[in-house]
Protein backbone atom coordinates (compact mmCIF):
# COMPACT_ATOMS: atom_id res chain seq x y z
CA UNK A 1 0.00 0.00 0.00
CA UNK A 2 1.31 3.22 -0.87
CA UNK A 3 1.64 5.81 1.33
CA UNK A 4 -0.76 8.99 0.95
CA UNK A 5 0.87 12.15 0.82
CA UNK A 6 1.33 14.70 2.80
CA UNK A 7 -1.73 17.21 2.53
CA UNK A 8 -0.32 20.42 4.09
CA UNK A 9 3.49 21.49 3.96
CA UNK A 10 5.63 21.47 6.25
CA UNK A 11 4.83 25.70 6.23
CA UNK A 12 1.84 24.93 8.39
CA UNK A 13 3.23 23.63 11.30
CA UNK A 14 5.83 26.29 11.68
CA UNK A 15 3.25 28.86 11.19
CA UNK A 16 1.19 26.45 14.22
CA UNK A 17 4.36 26.57 16.07
CA UNK A 18 5.00 30.32 15.91
CA UNK A 19 1.35 31.34 17.11
CA UNK A 20 1.60 29.17 20.08
CA UNK A 21 4.64 30.99 20.53
CA UNK A 22 3.49 34.31 20.11
CA UNK A 23 0.33 33.48 21.72
CA UNK A 24 1.54 31.41 24.65
CA UNK A 25 -0.04 33.64 27.34
CA UNK A 26 -2.88 34.92 26.18
CA UNK A 27 -6.20 33.68 26.94
CA UNK A 28 -10.03 34.56 25.53
CA UNK A 29 -11.35 37.32 27.14
CA UNK A 30 -12.98 36.62 30.23
CA UNK A 31 -11.68 32.98 30.39
CA UNK A 32 -9.21 30.32 31.10
CA UNK A 33 -9.41 28.81 27.70
CA UNK A 34 -5.94 28.94 26.06
CA UNK A 35 -5.97 32.02 22.99
CA UNK A 36 -4.58 29.84 20.74
CA UNK A 37 -7.86 27.48 20.78
CA UNK A 38 -9.73 29.92 18.67
CA UNK A 39 -6.82 30.57 16.00
CA UNK A 40 -6.98 26.60 15.77
CA UNK A 41 -10.29 26.65 15.51
CA UNK A 42 -10.53 29.69 12.90
CA UNK A 43 -7.76 27.51 10.86
CA UNK A 44 -10.11 24.67 10.57
CA UNK A 45 -12.99 26.74 9.79
CA UNK A 46 -11.21 28.06 6.88
CA UNK A 47 -10.15 24.67 5.24
CA UNK A 48 -13.62 23.15 6.02
CA UNK A 49 -14.96 26.49 3.84
CA UNK A 50 -12.85 25.77 0.94
CA UNK A 51 -9.59 27.98 1.82
CA UNK A 52 -6.39 26.71 0.85
CA UNK A 53 -3.41 26.50 2.97
CA UNK A 54 -1.93 30.34 2.76
CA UNK A 55 -5.46 31.19 3.75
CA UNK A 56 -5.21 28.39 6.99
CA UNK A 57 -1.94 29.62 7.51
CA UNK A 58 -3.22 33.32 7.74
CA UNK A 59 -5.73 32.01 9.84
CA UNK A 60 -3.04 30.82 12.40
CA UNK A 61 -2.01 34.36 12.62
CA UNK A 62 -4.80 36.70 11.91
CA UNK A 63 -4.17 38.33 15.37
CA UNK A 64 -0.59 38.55 15.23
CA UNK A 65 -0.36 41.92 13.90
CA UNK A 66 -3.13 43.01 16.85
CA UNK A 67 -2.29 41.30 19.69
CA UNK A 68 1.10 40.05 19.33
CA UNK A 69 3.05 43.52 17.72
CA UNK A 70 3.74 41.15 14.89
CA UNK A 71 4.31 43.43 11.68
CA UNK A 72 3.22 42.32 8.30
CA UNK A 73 6.70 42.47 6.87
CA UNK A 74 7.69 40.30 9.62
CA UNK A 75 4.47 37.48 8.48
CA UNK A 76 5.39 38.00 4.74
CA UNK A 77 9.19 37.70 5.04
CA UNK A 78 8.27 33.96 6.96
CA UNK A 79 5.03 32.76 5.05
CA UNK A 80 4.83 35.05 1.67
CA UNK A 81 3.24 38.27 0.85
CA UNK A 82 0.06 36.69 0.20
CA UNK A 83 -0.28 35.58 3.91
CA UNK A 84 0.73 38.81 5.30
CA UNK A 85 -1.55 41.34 3.73
CA UNK A 86 -4.64 38.61 4.72
CA UNK A 87 -3.77 38.88 7.93
CA UNK A 88 -3.24 43.04 7.47
CA UNK A 89 -6.43 42.54 5.83
CA UNK A 90 -7.92 40.65 8.97
CA UNK A 91 -6.33 43.22 11.49
CA UNK A 92 -8.95 45.84 13.72
CA UNK A 93 -6.70 48.47 13.47
CA UNK A 94 -6.06 51.54 16.06
CA UNK A 95 -6.74 54.54 13.53
CA UNK A 96 -4.29 57.72 14.41
CA UNK A 97 -3.63 57.57 18.13
CA UNK A 98 -3.98 60.57 20.26
CA UNK A 99 -1.54 61.31 22.90
CA UNK A 100 -1.68 58.93 25.57
CA UNK A 101 -2.13 56.11 23.29
CA UNK A 102 -5.63 55.85 23.83
CA UNK A 103 -7.76 53.70 21.90
CA UNK A 104 -10.05 54.98 19.19
CA UNK A 105 -14.06 54.24 20.65
CA UNK A 106 -14.66 51.10 19.75
CA UNK A 107 -17.87 52.04 17.64
CA UNK A 108 -15.53 53.82 15.69
CA UNK A 109 -12.90 50.64 15.24
CA UNK A 110 -16.08 48.57 14.62
CA UNK A 111 -17.87 51.01 11.96
CA UNK A 112 -13.96 51.54 10.08
CA UNK A 113 -13.79 47.84 10.10
CA UNK A 114 -16.95 47.13 8.15
CA UNK A 115 -16.61 49.35 5.35
CA UNK A 116 -12.84 47.76 4.82
CA UNK A 117 -14.67 44.24 4.93
CA UNK A 118 -16.91 46.07 2.12
CA UNK A 119 -13.49 45.51 -0.36
CA UNK A 120 -11.21 43.21 0.81
CA UNK A 121 -10.02 40.69 -1.34
CA UNK A 122 -11.71 37.41 -1.15
CA UNK A 123 -9.32 35.48 -0.09
CA UNK A 124 -9.11 37.91 3.09
CA UNK A 125 -12.77 38.02 4.02
CA UNK A 126 -13.06 34.34 3.71
CA UNK A 127 -10.41 34.28 7.45
CA UNK A 128 -12.47 36.83 8.76
CA UNK A 129 -15.84 35.11 8.30
CA UNK A 130 -13.89 31.81 9.92
CA UNK A 131 -12.72 34.63 12.61
CA UNK A 132 -16.02 36.31 13.53
CA UNK A 133 -17.87 32.93 12.83
CA UNK A 134 -16.34 31.41 15.70
CA UNK A 135 -15.94 34.28 17.84
CA UNK A 136 -20.08 34.43 17.29
CA UNK A 137 -20.60 31.03 17.93
CA UNK A 138 -18.09 30.92 21.09
CA UNK A 139 -20.28 33.52 22.60
CA UNK A 140 -23.51 32.22 21.53
CA UNK A 141 -22.74 28.85 24.06
CA UNK A 142 -21.35 31.00 26.68
CA UNK A 143 -24.65 33.20 26.61
CA UNK A 144 -26.64 29.86 26.39
CA UNK A 145 -24.87 28.85 29.76
CA UNK A 146 -24.51 32.69 31.37
CA UNK A 147 -26.79 35.52 29.81
CA UNK A 148 -24.57 37.65 32.09
CA UNK A 149 -21.43 36.64 29.92
CA UNK A 150 -22.50 39.62 27.35
CA UNK A 151 -21.16 42.13 29.80
CA UNK A 152 -17.57 41.13 28.95
CA UNK A 153 -17.52 42.93 25.79
CA UNK A 154 -17.32 46.39 25.50
CA UNK A 155 -20.44 47.35 23.33
CA UNK A 156 -22.63 44.21 25.40
CA UNK A 157 -25.40 42.21 24.22
CA UNK A 158 -26.79 45.55 22.09
CA UNK A 159 -23.67 46.53 20.11
CA UNK A 160 -22.64 42.49 19.78
CA UNK A 161 -26.23 42.05 17.92
CA UNK A 162 -25.67 45.37 15.54
CA UNK A 163 -21.86 44.22 14.64
CA UNK A 164 -22.33 40.42 14.06
CA UNK A 165 -25.82 41.52 11.90
CA UNK A 166 -23.57 43.83 9.75
CA UNK A 167 -20.87 41.60 9.18
CA UNK A 168 -23.21 39.10 8.14
CA UNK A 169 -25.29 41.08 5.72
CA UNK A 170 -21.72 41.57 4.03
CA UNK A 171 -20.74 38.03 3.79
CA UNK A 172 -24.04 37.09 3.01
CA UNK A 173 -23.80 39.30 -0.94
CA UNK A 174 -19.94 38.44 -1.05
CA UNK A 175 -19.42 35.11 -0.07
CA UNK A 176 -23.50 33.46 -0.49
CA UNK A 177 -21.57 30.13 -0.22
CA UNK A 178 -19.53 30.62 2.65
CA UNK A 179 -20.33 27.86 5.33
CA UNK A 180 -18.69 30.09 7.98
CA UNK A 181 -21.16 32.96 6.96
CA UNK A 182 -23.88 30.19 7.67
CA UNK A 183 -22.43 29.65 11.11
CA UNK A 184 -22.53 33.07 12.01
CA UNK A 185 -25.98 33.78 10.74
CA UNK A 186 -27.23 30.76 12.76
CA UNK A 187 -25.41 32.21 15.86
CA UNK A 188 -26.78 35.87 14.84
CA UNK A 189 -30.42 34.46 14.85
CA UNK A 190 -30.00 32.87 18.65
CA UNK A 191 -28.66 35.91 19.27
CA UNK A 192 -31.75 37.80 17.88
CA UNK A 193 -34.12 35.44 19.51
CA UNK A 194 -32.55 35.08 22.94
CA UNK A 195 -34.44 36.29 25.70
CA UNK A 196 -31.73 38.24 27.29
CA UNK A 197 -31.48 40.34 24.03
CA UNK A 198 -35.53 40.61 23.33
CA UNK A 199 -35.20 42.37 26.88
CA UNK A 200 -33.52 45.83 24.98
CA UNK A 201 -35.75 45.81 22.45
CA UNK A 202 -38.80 47.61 22.85
CA UNK A 203 -42.55 45.95 22.44
CA UNK A 204 -42.94 46.32 18.68
CA UNK A 205 -39.61 46.56 16.83
CA UNK A 206 -38.46 43.59 15.55
CA UNK A 207 -35.11 42.79 17.14
CA UNK A 208 -33.07 42.53 13.79
CA UNK A 209 -34.53 46.35 12.96
CA UNK A 210 -33.11 47.51 16.68
CA UNK A 211 -29.91 45.65 15.96
CA UNK A 212 -29.78 47.65 12.69
CA UNK A 213 -29.83 51.18 14.37
CA UNK A 214 -27.51 50.87 16.97
CA UNK A 215 -24.92 52.86 15.35
CA UNK A 216 -27.38 55.73 14.72
CA UNK A 217 -29.15 55.28 18.47
CA UNK A 218 -25.30 55.77 19.52
CA UNK A 219 -24.23 58.66 17.19
CA UNK A 220 -27.68 60.53 18.55
CA UNK A 221 -27.10 60.29 21.97
CA UNK A 222 -26.22 63.59 23.96
CA UNK A 223 -22.50 63.55 24.98
CA UNK A 224 -21.40 62.99 28.46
Amino acid sequence: MTDKPPVHSPRYSEALQWAAELHGRQTRKGKDVPYIAHLIAVSALVWEDGGDEEQAIAALLHDAIEDAEVSQDEIAERFGERVGRIVADCTDTNGPVADGGEKEPWLVRKTRYLEHLQQVELDSLRVSAADKAHNARDQMLDARRDPESWSRFKAGIDGTAWYQLRIHQTLKRRLADSRSAELLGEALQELLDSQAYRQVVPEGIAPAVWAAGYAERQEARPEQ
